[in-house]
């Protein structure tokens, strides 16, 4: 019979092979899309759709221009192009200032709050536009963004599509971690988006088609995970969510481990209840692999990252255990020195061995395919940076999921905005 010691082994090295094909395969059809978006003006045809850039405020302040001026450079045809600022009750008075002094912008005022609220209530009064690109107030977009997104669109069934999310200069060390976070996001939502099941439409430059938009029912107002919400709702009507991982975007995170924490209970909070209203996906081949693959993956996910917790606490206690009996002078049959005699670092064999090669050949696959999708990472350099993050970070937002999960189950409703960090993503 085999050892568990062994079986664990073998896991790893099938699941880093598989990793290691996967992400090679990824490589490939990153390039292949990053060449129909090269070709996005003749993808269109000449004919640009009209496209408006929304943008909902809160307590960005000085903030709020540096995104509407990036936002201006967009390489896109100016006829075609235009930028809404949507002031609403909660926004400060710096950041009324701040939109009073933009120029060439259409200001909007929303006598209540809500994201969602006040981004319908310019959707159906002031938008007339083809598209809709959502910006949070603090994201700046690179030129091509605009026109690159807009390419997606000559599918008519496609009702979104989405940028690649990067941090915006980091800084601090928890702003770094995150920076590895997001690096890993924009292939996993490639993916997702390859399964037809990427059902989250951030807020850091999302671009919509309103009809669609108008059809599903605009934006959930009760809902303060709006950007997944929408994407779930756009699957479950026939719509196609597509990500462009050319089209960069760049967004402002929590720079301590407080915001950080505020932020995330709420997005993972908010999973947790959209899952709830669109159990109805779990398991339909109705939704095609959105319904068999993509959402029951997560939830696995989910599932093995509370189970990696009790692992970790079951290893702390048996740590903790000789130190314990050496105090209370309790004679026992083993020894701290036997016992880490026992630990398979201490004897690694060729097995372990081979599942550190699989492992290392996985980890820089992926950066690969992180390199090709911007020349400037460099793929030795962050490769400490991406071990860290597997080692501690993600252990960390098992902790926040788990947290997150007691909270719906306790409350029915998780953490709202009163958890917002000052950002709007």
């Amino acid at each position: 019979m085999i050892q568990l010691d062994k079986l664990y082994t073998y896991v790893v090295i099938f699941l880093a092979s598989v990793l290691a094909i996967y992400w090679i395969i990824l490589y490939f059809d990153i390039n292949k899309a990053r060449k129909q978006e090269d070709r996005a003006e003749l993808v269109m045809k000449g004919k640009y759709p009209s496209i408006a850039v929304l943008i909902p405020t809160i307590f960005e302040g000085e903030r709020l221009k540096k995104t509407v001026e990036r936002a201006q450079r967009a390489d896109y045809p100016k006829n075609r192009y235009y930028i809404y600022v949507v002031l609403n009750a909660s926004s400060d008075k710096k950041t009324r200032e701040a939109a009073k002094s933009l120029k060439n912008v259409k200001l909007i005022w929303a006598p209540f709050d809500g994201k969602s609220r006040v981004m319908n209530y310019a959707l159906k009064k002031y938008i007339k536009q083809d598209l809709v690109l959502i910006l949070d107030a603090d994201t700046v977009i690179e030129r091509d963004l605009p026109k690159r997104l807009a390419s997606h669109f000559a599918d008519k069934t496609v009702g979104a599509a989405i940028s690649s999310v990067k941090v915006y200069r980091p800084k601090t060390a928890v702003e770094k971690l995150q920076k590895y976070e997001y690096m890993l996001s924009i292939l996993g939502r490639k993916a997702l988006s390859y399964l037809g099941g990427l059902m989250i439409a951030h807020g850091a430059g999302s671009m919509f088609r309103v009809s669609a938009l108008k059809k599903v029912g605009y934006f959930d107002e009760h809902n303060y995970t709006e950007d997944m919400e929408i994407g779930l709702k756009l699957l479950t009507n026939g719509y196609k969510v597509d990500n462009s991982i050319q089209s960069v975007s760049y967004t402002v995170v929590p720079s301590n481990l407080r915001q950080l924490i505020k932020q995330r209970v709420r997005w993972f909070s908010g999973f947790y209840i959209n899952l709830i209203k669109y159990r109805k996906v779990l398991f339909s081949k109705k939704y095609g692999s959105l319904g068999i693959l993509v959402v029951p993956f997560m939830l696995i996910s989910i599932f093995l990252s509370f189970l990696v917790l009790g692992g970790i606490a079951y290893e702390l206690f048996i740590l903790a255990t000789p130190f314990y009996y050496s105090l209370v002078n309790t004679s026992l049959g083993f020894t701290l020195q036997s016992f880490i005699g026992g630990i398979s670092i201490f004897s690694i064999t060729t097995r372990d061995l081979l599942a550190l090669l699989v492992t290392a050949i996985g980890i820089f696959s992926l950066f690969y395919s992180i390199a090709s999708v911007d020349s400037s990472q460099n793929v030795f350099r962050n490769t400490l940076g991406i071990l860290i993050y597997i080692t501690f970070y993600s252990v960390f937002l098992s902790f926040v999921w788990l947290y997150s999960l007691i909270l719906v189950a306790v409350t029915r409703k998780g953490a709202g905005w009163s958890l917002n960090t000052g950002s709007s993503s």
